[in-house]
């Protein structure tokens, strides 16, 4: 199954451009009008649609205990710290090229939290 991946705000479009460009299925949230959506509402879009979730908020460690938690699956979730990896584009566009090369979706990000290593 080939991986895409869906960005949250905080996810620079600099970072989801440059990825698109090097043949990587990823969208920013506000390419599907989801902007200003709650992490709830990006997490349920995300699942629904097999994507993975690029994400620098850390509510998101907590949704995917919580759904853990329940017996409920998830698609994935991709986590870079707010404070240094989140504000580098080369980070975002490194990690997400990696796992876009060399993942294995079932075994690497599905139901799992990928924490970037930046």
């Amino acid at each position: 199954m080939a991986i895409k991946f869906y960005t949250d705000v905080h996810i620079s479009r600099e970072a989801v451009r440059q990825l698109a460009d090097k043949g990587v299925s990823i969208i920013h949230c506000g390419d599907k009008g989801m902007s200003d959506a709650s992490d709830e509402a990006h997490m349920e879009f995300a699942n629904q649609n097999d994507y993975v979730i690029v994400t620098c908020d850390d509510d998101f460690e907590r949704y995917h205990i919580e759904w853990q938690l329940t017996g409920r699956k998830h698609s994935g979730i991709v986590y870079f710290r707010m404070l240094d990896q989140c504000q580098s584009i080369s980070i975002v566009v490194k990690e997400i090229l990696f796992l876009h090369e060399a993942a294995d979706y079932q075994q690497d990000l599905y139901n799992q939290i990928w924490r970037a290593q930046g």
